[in-house]
């Protein structure tokens, strides 16, 4: 699947525009510095290579890219696709790609019952608390013609039908081995971590196959990588929600109306749990995410709400805040940064772009100038203490991947590439 070009097709006609509000909070600033500006000063530097670096067709960077550590200090960045690979070496600066595939979802996965939640996985966050024992929140994606076995006919709006039927849910994926491999993390019976999308099974939309006419995709998308603040680890999904009793095939609905959509704010006390992960219901109020009741915020610039695309947070130490990253559906855009003194009580700032990122090549092949949700921008600092790469001082790296579907080339001949960022601070 080339899930950038897809989710661009999804998200970028503008319909969900305006949905949502931004986070409120009443927490008071922080003391000491503030973050005044985050600007481009480097110029890019190529990290995957797909010529030199691929390993198969579907080795490519499908996502934000995240980083870890290994037990004995080897630094590793995630290549995420639902075959996951990974680079290695030193540090965040001389890497090598791995030839060992690090979990493969059409190995391990590909389940068709809608139950089991194991069909394609993206990992996006290893985390370790102890620095061995490894987790991971996955972008999972499953979908409802495999039930009817019609997933590669093209529907009427133009889109396959898994597309139409593509329903997210968030998993929980665990490595004994410091981050070689990974298999679903199973407590209780159970890996999802959020499963709040459309569940198609029995119902009369699966029997009609409204999928084979519209765009019906639904749940939790692309978590970042997990933040800890006090006794809580922190991520931030992507949402999307329909209402299925609007549809009315007699009359030509086919399409069920999203009613909600943007940011989802989720923690956890315990990284290794599935089942205990909340989510942010305004002020300081979380609730359990299986009670499916959050509160969904998109990032605001000048009074409006951004139609933005998946998002990655650090935790800034010299601001003592939290920073998010994202871009916007279409081309041609800035990445921008909002921050927050804290995720307990979130309060976040305006919208803000990164200094020159509207301006730069993200992709001299095309050229490209400008940002796309296909980029799948990540903020990730070489120098960050721990094994999670979660902070910044200061210096961090915005690592970006190409999508040479954007003009006309093989979408799966996608590198990766990272650039340095500069923040300034107020005295």
């Amino acid at each position: 699947m080339n899930r950038n070009k897809r989710l661009a097709a999804l998200f970028a006609t503008g319909i969900l525009a305006g949905c949502g509000g931004g986070g409120g909070g009443g927490n008071p600033a922080p003391s000491g510095r503030h973050i005044v500006s985050i600007q481009v000063t480097g110029t890019p530097v190529l990290v995957f290579d797909h010529a030199r670096d691929q390993q198969e067709p579907l080795n490519i960077p499908d996502a934000q890219v995240t980083a870890w550590k290994e037990p004995g200090g080897t630094v590793d960045l995630l290549i995420p696709s639902y075959e996951n690979y990974r680079m290695r070496g030193p540090d965040l600066l001389h890497l090598a790609i791995d030839p060992h595939k690090i979990y493969s979802s059409t190995t391990s996965g590909s389940h068709i019952p809608e139950a089991q939640h194991d069909y394609y996985h993206w990992l996006l966050g290893p985390y370790s608390v102890d620095g061995t024992h490894f987790f991971s929140l996955a972008h999972t994606e499953w979908y409802a013609c495999l039930l009817n076995g019609d997933c590669a006919v093209v529907a009427a709006n133009g889109q396959n039908a898994d597309t139409n039927s593509w329903s997210n849910t968030v998993n929980s994926f665990a490595s004994p081995d410091g981050g070689a491999s990974w298999q679903l993390n199973t407590v209780n019976g159970n890996h999802a971590a959020a499963d709040v999308s459309y569940h198609w099974t029995g119902t009369t939309a699966l029997s009609q196959r409204i999928y084979l006419q519209a765009l019906n995709h639904t749940g939790m998308f692309g978590p970042s990588r997990l933040v800890q603040e006090g006794a809580w680890w922190y991520s931030v999904a992507s949402y999307l929600h329909r209402d299925f009793t609007k549809v009315n095939v007699a009359q030509g609905l086919y399409e069920a109306p999203i009613d909600a959509f943007g940011y989802v704010l989720m923690r956890t006390s315990d990284p290794s749990n599935p089942n205990n992960w909340q989510a942010w219901n305004g002020g300081s109020s979380f609730l359990p995410m299986s009670g499916g009741v959050f509160l969904p915020f998109l990032p605001q610039a000048g009074g409006a709400a951004l139609n933005a695309a998946e998002p990655q947070i650090v935790r800034d130490t010299v601001s003592n805040s939290v920073i998010l990253v994202f871009t916007v559906f279409g081309g041609g855009n800035p990445v921008y940064y909002m921050t927050t003194p804290s995720l307990a009580n979130p309060a976040w700032s305006d919208a803000f772009p990164i200094g020159g990122s509207a301006q730069m090549t993200s992709d001299a092949a095309g050229p490209v100038v400008g940002f796309s949700d296909a980029n799948y921008p990540s903020i990730i600092d070489p120098q960050s203490a721990g094994p999670n790469f979660e902070f910044t001082n200061g210096s961090p790296m915005l690592f970006y991947n190409t999508s040479p579907a954007a003009y006309g080339g093989d979408n799966l001949a996608r590198d990766l590439y990272r650039v340095q960022l500069s923040v300034t601070y107020s005295p």
